[in-house]
């Protein structure tokens, strides 16, 4: 707790939590990030579902990187945005909420991987093929788990707590 303290008394936190910049800034960089993880997610996800079945999966597998860049992004810009509240950030149930299902949609979309290795996915081979059930399942609980992450990050806001004592 001392660290916490320590924290949220240095001068990037009190920077972060009272400067008219630091906070949106931070905030456009986050949203940016999400929009590229979980925009290639959800395509990904909807190609699997059967939308755009002229586009190869192994298209896919260029938009990862990109992917990956945005999860950075959204890791180095959520580690910034807790400096900023880093004692009442964690006793936030939304934030704890949006943790778990950003986890769960990484396993989701590990699972939905998992599901489609068997698949033959040669550039242009796979246009027609359908995807497993196991991995149609996995796709749909990445939409809904990236969906609950977005949800509850943006309820945030409005349910952090006072300030601690």
């Amino acid at each position: 707790m001392e660290f916490l303290i320590w924290l949220e008394h240095s001068e990037l936190s009190v920077w972060l939590r009272e400067s008219d910049w630091g906070h949106p800034v931070t905030l456009c960089f986050h949203a940016v990030g999400m929009g590229l993880v979980v925009g290639i997610s959800f395509m990904y996800s909807a190609r699997v579902l059967g939308y755009a079945k002229s586009f190869p999966l192994a298209a896919f597998d260029q938009l990862f990187g990109l992917a990956w860049f945005g999860f950075a992004m959204n890791a180095a810009s959520g580690v910034v945005l807790l400096i900023a509240e880093p004692r009442r950030m964690p006793m936030t149930p939304a934030f704890l909420i949006k943790m778990v299902l950003i986890v769960l949609a990484g396993f989701s979309l590990w699972a939905l991987s998992r599901a489609l290795s068997g698949v033959e996915l040669k550039p242009g081979a796979d246009t027609g093929v359908s995807a497993p059930v196991g991995a149609k399942i996995s796709a749909v609980f990445s939409i809904v788990f990236w969906c609950g992450a977005i949800v509850a990050g943006r309820l945030i806001g409005y349910t952090i707590g006072p300030p601690p004592v």
